[in-house]
């Protein structure tokens, strides 16, 4: 296909020189070479106006061939009419350039993203339970799979590798994966074997967990494969005219079937204004492929919009939301995104989650938080405020970096109300060393080896965070009721920490800080209320703590305090 498409670019491209048969031959020839490399080497879509790639290079060749036309045999330059074609040329490409400008279509731009939904941080969007909670950053994952493919027996570790842009983060049987084929490492290889006997899987959850290796399957369409055989170079073959395929992403089934999914695109707005059509899921052993329409997508593929695309939707979004002036004039409400990171929800369905902030350089602030469905394009934006990633990673690096240890690839849960980050820590050999919990609006962290510690330890830090985190009164409170059955005391260097175990309530152990000064004095038998917000988990901490029979008189200014306090909760809570 590349020959033949070479081929009528050179032939197009020489037309300027028809009448001059020797030049345009040379020209033809030369042509040819640069547009079958370009081609085959590329692999450029056209489908976007005047064949893409293939209406510039005729146009370049228009240029080149008029102007070699303009001399005539004793070697003066004149202008012939051959100077029409690179006119012509020239003037289509730019009236399609300027009309899909910004200044002119910054509304279409705008809306590429779709109708996106506002909301405040609710709890609805993200599980409290953590034990889905994803501890192994790519870094990590990548490390243990080439760890464990190079410990392999046989000949596995010296005739395949991991490539770092294939490991893919999906849900497989309900549990976070890495996943990546296993790719030929180099073309001796290629020649010789001529497929790869597999993939590996690399827990996303627990960083102790061995890395399976994934044989029985003979992959020949690979990234890392030659001609024919390349995956890239097969789709393109096949699709070239029709969309620009990206996101070319190897995600297994839960038949544990390994499959390569390419995102299929097409423009819009002139060159720009990508949209996903759909995406096309390839047997990497036969090569076999189906298209699928966005709304039949199979529920096992979750990359079908892909990352960079929502990234540029947020952009136009958030430049152009309020026109094109606005944009770099006044700039009210504009703002930018950072790379998004993919997650999954309660509902075990992925999501983008795009951090966004101003497009102030020295602003180091979050202005918000969207949630992108992976699979259907739908937005949700939620106004927070708080730390970006970069920054809770330098935060979470401040508080561990003396130990030489470091943060990689923080993520955004809901835990107990408040926006966290789970950022896992590792050391300079890339090997798990624990968790840091970060409250994002108020920029606290909690370090532990483990989730388990680190959970404990952030519990202890939301409920001695008194007055700060107000802002998340906005949630509704869970309160109870009961006679304290058990009560102890743990004391950790400056922080003391209760638990309380309430009669009837057998399910659940309450902990609490400072969140009242009655704590210290309740003791088994005392009845107490309890306010809390409701999760999953048996140990929850404390947001309000009552214990009537201990009578304690306020003075004034507590009493106003305490009244402006709940006043400011109860606005938070309309909002």
């Amino acid at each position: 296909m590349s020959a033949l498409l070479a081929i009528l670019t050179a032939i197009i491209g020489a037309l300027p020189l028809v009448t001059k048969p020797i030049r345009a031959i040379i020209v033809a020839i030369v042509y040819f070479l640069v547009s079958w490399w370009i081609y085959y080497g590329a692999c450029p879509s056209f489908a976007y106006p005047l064949w893409g790639a293939a209406g510039t290079l005729i146009v370049g060749g228009w240029i080149i061939s008029a102007f070699i036309a303009s001399f005539d045999e004793d070697g003066d330059m004149e202008i012939n009419w051959s100077i029409t074609f690179p006119i012509l040329g020239v003037c289509s490409l730019l009236i399609i350039g300027i009309s899909g400008c910004a200044a002119f279509r910054s509304s279409q731009y705008s809306r590429l993203i779709g109708t996106v939904e506002n909301k405040q941080w609710s709890q609805d969007i993200q599980p409290t339970d953590p034990r889905h909670v994803r501890l192994v950053p790519a870094e990590l994952a990548y490390y243990l799979a080439t760890k464990q493919l190079g410990e392999a027996p046989g000949t596995i570790g010296s005739q395949f590798q991991i490539e770092f842009s294939t490991l893919t983060l999906q849900v497989v049987n309900g549990e976070l994966w890495y996943v990546a084929p296993l790719e030929l490492s180099g073309f001796s290889v290629w020649t010789s074997v001529g497929s790869s006997p597999g993939y590996v899987m690399v827990s996303g959850e627990d960083p102790k967990a061995p890395v399976v290796i994934k044989l029985g399957q003979k992959f020949r369409y690979l990234d890392s494969a030659f001609f024919g055989d390349n995956i890239e170079r097969l789709l393109w073959n096949r699709y070239a005219g029709r969309y620009s395929l990206q996101d070319f992403t190897f995600e297994v089934d839960d038949n544990g079937k390994g499959w390569w999914t390419i995102t299929a695109l097409k423009p819009t707005i002139g060159w720009w204004g990508l949209k996903v059509e759909g995406v096309i899921v390839v047997d990497p052993e036969t090569g076999s492929d189906k298209f699928y329409a966005v709304a039949d997508v199979p529920a096992w593929v979750d990359r079908v919009i892909p990352d960079d695309t929502i990234k540029q939707y947020i952009t136009y979004y958030g430049a152009y939301q309020n026109g094109w002036w606005n944009s770099w004039w006044g700039q009210k409400n504009v703002f930018k995104p950072e790379d998004p990171l993919i997650a999954y929800g309660d509902n075990g369905e992925p999501y983008w989650i795009t951090t966004i902030t101003s497009i102030n350089k020295k602003d180091n602030s979050m202005a918000g938080i969207i949630y992108t469905d992976c699979r259907t394009g739908k937005s949700t934006m939620y106004h927070s405020s708080g730390g970006t990633e970069d920054a809770v990673v330098d935060l979470v690096n401040n508080k561990v970096q003396y130990r030489k240890l470091h943060g990689r690839s923080a993520q955004m849960y809901n835990i107990y109300g408040a926006m966290t980050a789970v950022v896992p820590i590792l050391g300079e050999s890339h090997s798990f060393q624990g968790v840091a919990f970060v409250d994002v609006a108020n920029m606290q962290v909690a370090v532990g080896d483990d989730i388990e510690s680190a959970l404990r330890q952030y519990q202890a830090t939301l409920s001695q965070s008194g007055q700060k985190v107000a802002p998340e009164a906005r949630h509704d409170l869970s309160v109870v009721e009961g006679r304290v059955e058990r009560f102890a005391a743990e004391t950790h260097g400056d922080t003391t920490m209760y638990y309380i175990y309430l009669d009837g309530i057998s399910y659940r152990i309450f902990v609490g800080g400072n969140v009242s000064e009655k704590l210290r004095l309740t003791k088994i038998g005392d009845r107490v209320r309890i306010g809390f917000v409701d999760s999953t988990e048996d140990v929850v901490p404390m947001k309000t703590f009552d214990n009537p029979a201990i009578s304690l008189v306020q003075s004034k200014s507590q009493g106003e305090m305490q009244k402006n306090v709940q006043t400011r909760q109860a606005a938070l809570k309309d909002k």
